[in-house]
């Protein structure tokens, strides 16, 4: 399998700051593969997407894209891009213009017109082609913004908040645009985002840093570690103030209003058609309504950098 990303010993250290940005960053990502560059605010993220697409040059170690060093012609041929809080669009040109501009920059050849159609088609900016950027809503442009970044056929997408101020109608669009179009390309898609909905929605494996080291590398559903065994099942009753189920097998138990109560337990220790059994035993022919859910991502982020 094709190595479509690599950093060897990253490492950025800014000229006035006491400690480097990235320290001894290595990772490499298979063709094809989605991964989530995850990390809390100044862990290093944002430069080390610099480094890659060659924006900074590290002060030690290496990066390659395809084989390719980083920020050569070669890989940044071979790179796409999109930045939720920066537009590669031109405000006054119509969006067919970029995307012609775009196709010429990147010498897209005799395909560029059926390229172009078969994008617009997909992520459905056909509507768009003859009107100017700066008359498009943010997630119009943002379908553009992709368009774009994909109209070379790059093999490796680095996707910075891609859908960073879109309403949910609009982020689920465009997930599933991402996702549909990377599968069909096999495109390696490297995503960092503060909207963990969209890493679980895009990506199977998950890289974390905190000031510039990594910290875990890995299937994303194995980052919870043991959180990944802790259940909530919240309890809907129609009676008032009915008594909460007194057992040790469930580490919590509270009365969320007069007629739900929340609990949480861990799978690996009271099975789940156990905790149903007592728990509709006890509320009997009171039992209205019971909602399970895990762990969210936030909590598991918020335990390991709280």
């Amino acid at each position: 399998m094709t190595l479509a990303l690599r950093a060897d010993g990253l490492t950025k250290q800014f000229p006035k700051a006491s400690t480097p940005s990235v320290q001894a960053l290595s990772f490499d990502i298979q063709q094809g593969e989605t991964v989530a560059f995850l990390g809390p605010n100044g862990a290093g993220k944002s430069t080390t997407i610099k480094m890659l697409c060659g924006i900074l040059r590290p002060s030690a170690g290496r990066s390659e894209i395809l084989g390719f060093e980083a920020g050569s012609v070669d890989a940044n041929r071979q790179l796409g891009l999109v930045f939720g809080t920066r537009s590669q669009l031109y405000l006054h040109m119509t969006v067919g213009q970029c995307l012609e501009l775009s196709a010429e920059m990147y010498d897209v050849g005799a395909s560029k017109k059926k390229r172009i159609s078969d994008l617009s088609d997909a992520f459905g900016i056909v509507p768009f082609l003859t009107r100017r950027v700066r008359s498009l809503s943010l997630g119009e442009r943002m379908r553009c913004e992709i368009v774009t970044a994909l109209l070379h056929k790059p093999r490796v997408l680095l996707a910075d908040e891609p859908t960073i101020g879109l309403d949910i109608v609009a982020k689920n669009s465009l997930r599933t645009l991402i996702l549909e179009w990377q599968k069909h390309e096999r495109t390696t898609l490297m995503l960092t985002s503060h909207d963990l909905s969209d890493v679980e929605a895009l990506c199977d494996r998950c890289i974390l840093i905190d000031h510039g080291q990594k910290r875990y590398d890995g299937p994303l559903k194995e980052m919870k570690g043991d959180l990944k065994y802790l259940r909530r099942i919240c309890v809907t009753t129609s009676q008032v103030d009915q008594a909460l189920v007194q057992d040790a097998q469930f580490t919590m138990n509270r009365r969320e209003n007069e007629y739900t109560h929340m609990y949480e337990f861990s799978t690996d220790k009271l099975p789940m058609a156990e905790a149903i059994f007592m728990l509709s035993k006890h509320y009997g022919d009171g039992l209205q309504d019971v909602t399970i859910t895990e762990v969210t991502l936030e909590e598991v982020l918020e335990a390991r950098y709280g």
